[in-house]
């Protein structure tokens, strides 16, 4: 799909189908936790990687609950408490690294805002660890190495931590659970934790495993457009239903599953089966058809939103439509 903003004085104009919240709710093409109240339900913001622009660090605020937002910030992906002498040390590199975080509070956009970190799975089950996800609305995980937070945060497949139950509940109350890089990787039900290669140039394929579990319909994609490999990976693990299947325990889940893949400095914003972009670059959205056989791919532009639907043939769509508007 070309992006016409700048080409022959034409504007890209995305007019949305309406689509019932009802029909929405039915669907639950993503996976995504069944809200507590529909007319509420929680978002989860997927970052590609790189810096995060403007518009996306204030929509994961707006949808945090902007001046009441409690956000927990998770950087155990790519710090670990270990590599420092002490707390006041490591809280000392987070807080020179993620400055605008913790500025939230101080200039009164959030109500709270903390770092929650460790390098002991066990504490994944820890009651007084994961508290502070009780009360969370928003909850957001710093790149670095996915295989860290299925480590550390992820239980035996089908059990789930407690840190996982908690993390649910932040989107079942409405919340917002986002990550940018390692964190957008961790998110699914299904993990790409790294990729393989049998020569030095063939192509790359994924070792997957299992993630947090807040997307159980969908895989992702992230660095999409900056790092060699991401392609034929991410779409090799798409196309592969007997080990999705094998993967969720679920016998048909592979002929289902959704791709979204996302560029760097782009975010796409979930919410629902509603997508939103938003950041510089692009976001690409794979979708099977019924027996999984095909695969279509569309691309959505920085601003674009679209609705994921199903037909009566149990067939999975993508819904906009774009017009040229002359200036």
């Amino acid at each position: 799909m070309t992006n016409l903003l700048n080409r022959a004085g034409l504007v890209v104009v995305l007019l949305i189908r309406a689509i019932s919240g009802s029909e929405s709710r039915a669907q639950d093409l993503l996976g995504m936790p069944t809200p507590i109240d529909a007319q509420q339900p929680g978002s989860v913001v997927l970052h590609g990687g790189g810096a995060i622009t403007g518009d996306v660090f204030n929509r994961f605020v707006e949808l945090a609950g902007g001046r009441n937002a409690r956000i927990v910030f998770i950087p155990c992906a790519g710090f670990r408490r270990e590599a420092y002498d002490t707390d006041e040390e490591f809280l000392a590199a987070l807080n020179s690294r993620y400055s605008s975080w913790p500025a939230l509070v101080k200039q009164g956009w959030a109500r709270s805002f903390q770092f929650l970190y460790t390098d002991d799975p066990a504490d994944a089950d820890d009651v007084a660890f994961c508290k502070p996800l009780e009360t969370a609305t928003a909850v957001w995980f710093s790149g670095g190495w996915q295989s860290r937070l299925n480590y550390r945060f992820v239980g035996n497949y089908p059990q789930q931590t407690r840190f996982q139950k908690l993390l649910r509940n932040v989107l079942e109350r409405g919340g917002v659970v986002g990550g940018t890089s390692a964190g957008m990787a961790a998110v699914p039900e299904v993990i790409t934790m790294w990729d393989e290669r049998e020569t030095a140039d063939a192509p790359a394929t994924a070792r997957a495993a299992h993630g947090l579990g807040l997307l159980t319909k969908a895989i992702v994609e992230q660095h999409f457009d900056a790092k060699s490999g991401r392609l034929e990976r991410f779409t090799g693990l798409l196309r592969n239903n007997a080990q999705l299947d094998e993967l969720t325990g679920r016998r048909g889940a592979g002929e289902q599953m959704i791709g979204l893949a996302v560029e760097e400095r782009t975010a796409l914003v979930a919410r629902g089966n509603q997508l939103q972009v938003l950041g510089s670059g692009s976001a690409h959205v794979f979708v099977k058809s019924r027996l999984g056989r095909t695969t279509s791919w569309t691309e959505l532009t920085p601003g674009e939103t679209a609705w994921l639907t199903r037909n009566a043939r149990n067939a999975t769509n993508i819904v906009y439509e774009e017009v040229a508007v002359a200036r």
